[in-house]
């Protein structure tokens, strides 16, 4: 798990402005402070798919992105991941010492949980003989948010790794992340960017990478 400066940078909204040693100092050290106090979790399970469904589990995917995303798919990972909680407690500290260092923190946590699915999706791939998609969370393009509830109640969320999802279909702790990993049909191709945001319709995000 990392923090890449590019990643931060984007995340607080960076365009190429010039970086002054405050914040280039606060950049370095709470990127630090980020790694130190997160305690990465995850839990993955693996299911058979079809037409838009999870097999033998009741669950059906709504939303035409994800379902066109799984197309050419019969088997799916899904994957929850967090960083923990100690992240909240040291946002919440810092934020009563030093808005900007809290601002920067919680930003690194974003690039931190991001940087832990990327490397947790890699080992699956090398696990895996077939071709994995790049994962698809809940929230991206028109797939609901509320889809976390299912995901989190098939992987037992609460109990594997401590997340928890509220009425608001909301994670806690707050830096966790639920998705679906794609597994390709024996001899299936696609051609698809490794980017996240190439499979999301949502084009006005501010945080969309136009390459990765």
């Amino acid at each position: 798990m990392k923090i890449d400066r590019a990643e931060l940078l984007r995340y607080l909204g960076w365009r190429g402005q010039p970086l002054d040693g405050v914040t280039s100092d606060s950049l370095e050290r709470m990127s630090a402070r980020c790694l130190e106090v997160a305690a990465p979790r995850s839990v993955v399970r693996k299911f058979a798919y079809a037409n838009g469904a999870l097999s033998d589990t009741g669950v059906k995917f709504e939303g035409s992105d994800i379902v066109g995303y799984l197309s050419g798919v019969d088997e799916v990972y899904l994957i929850a991941a967090t960083v923990g909680a100690g992240i909240e407690r040291e946002l919440t500290r810092l934020t009563a010492v030093s808005r900007t260092d809290a601002l920067i923190f919680d930003a690194a946590a974003s690039c931190a949980i991001e940087s832990y699915l990327d490397e947790r999706a890699e080992e699956l791939e090398k696990e895996c003989s077939r071709i994995l998609l790049p994962r698809f969370s809940c929230g991206y393009g028109d797939f609901p948010i509320s889809a976390q509830k299912d995901i989190c109640a098939l992987l037992n969320t609460p109990t594997r790794i401590g997340v928890c999802v509220d009425e608001n279909y909301t994670l806690s702790p707050l830096k966790s992340v639920t998705a679906v990993i794609g597994i390709l049909k024996e001899g299936e191709t696609r051609k698809a960017c490794a980017s996240r945001c190439a499979l999301c319709a949502k084009t006005d995000c501010a945080y969309r990478r136009d390459k990765r």
